[in-house]
């Protein structure tokens, strides 16, 4: 009896879902160890069984930050109508969902090696398969590709395949646009805009990311502009 209470049953799923209820609530610094378990009503060392540490918690927490970018990304697919439109509207997508939650995303994508988010992003949409299962097949491999610079080439090989774009110019079209993310990224960690001068920026690495697409086109057939909400 004394054993059941310690350990309890619990799954990795349980601790991160509800870790992820408080960070929504309260923030990061309102997640520790000790809480999680008395409010699971288990032991520290039931927490430990799954988890190396608050950090190896708090990073599968924040996977599901990425929800509401699976869920911009399913309702904007349906107005997409060329290869070009998938690959900006991607781009906006994510800017929309990383300036507002840019400590979330910098832990998700920028703190651990790759291999990390690899192997994690693959068990986190096991254990939550609805947040993932109604994305079509290019998402499924875009979201599970643990480089950054990988997921954008999942897209350009799209842009490649339905010869929108030759190879050699795909990959300057990868470098200049992921670097030109990280510019803006790093403008919105350090100065924190509200949300009014977020939408402004966003829109302008939109408007940017055209610029680099229109250099670097082969076919820019069915596309004038991405139309932002």
């Amino acid at each position: 009896m004394k054993r059941e209470k310690y350990f309890k049953g619990l799954t990795r799923r349980d601790y991160i879902a509800r870790t992820n209820e408080i960070i929504h609530q309260e923030g990061i610094e309102a997640v520790s160890i000790r809480r999680i378990a008395k409010e699971m009503g288990c032991s520290s060392a039931s927490l430990y069984r799954y988890f190396e540490n608050r950090d190896e918690l708090l990073y599968y927490a924040e996977l599901g930050e990425m929800n509401d970018y699976i869920r911009r990304l399913n309702r904007a697919e349906k107005g997409w109508t060329n290869v070009w439109d998938i690959y900006v509207g991607v781009w906006y997508c994510y800017s929309m969902e990383a300036f507002r939650k840019p400590e979330a995303y910098n832990l998700l994508f920028f703190t651990y090696d790759n291999n990390k988010l690899r192997n994690s992003i693959k068990e986190y949409y096991v254990m939550f398969p609805e947040t993932i299962g109604s994305s079509n097949r290019m998402f499924h491999r875009m979201l599970q590709t643990s480089d950054f610079m990988g997921r954008d080439y999942e897209m350009c090989r799209n842009c490649i395949r339905a010869d929108a774009i030759d190879e050699e110019k795909a990959i300057i079209l990868n470098r200049m646009v992921c670097m030109l993310f990280k510019g803006y990224f790093k403008t919105v960690c350090d100065e924190k805009p509200d949300d009014d001068s977020i939408n402004l920026m966003v829109r302008q690495f939109v408007r940017d990311i055209e610029e680099i697409v229109r250099m670097l086109a082969k076919n820019l057939k069915g596309y004038t502009k991405y139309q932002m909400e």
